[in-house]
């Protein structure tokens, strides 16, 4: 019975703090456009992706011409 309180308890105070934050005045505005830091520029719109042939998990070539049209994320690593 009494860990039945507690939890009733610790759930109400959860709630009570989301409904705080939800309905809160103190909101940040959005910034209406990022800056770029000082030495990037914005690609222009007709760039396109260099030409490419890499295998897959399965040693399946993959081409970036393949690729055209569709959304792309490229990620860099390293084992050093």
């Amino acid at each position: 019975m009494r860990r039945q309180r507690e939890v009733q308890s610790r759930l109400g105070l959860f709630l009570l703090l989301g409904l705080l934050l939800t309905f809160s005045p103190l909101r940040v505005p959005a910034v209406a456009s990022p800056t770029l830091p000082e030495g990037l520029a914005t690609p222009e719109q007709s760039t396109s992706m260099p030409v490419f042939e890499l295998p897959d998990p399965d040693g399946n070539p993959v081409r970036s011409a393949d690729l055209q049209g569709k959304v792309v994320v490229v990620r860099f690593w390293a084992s050093w």
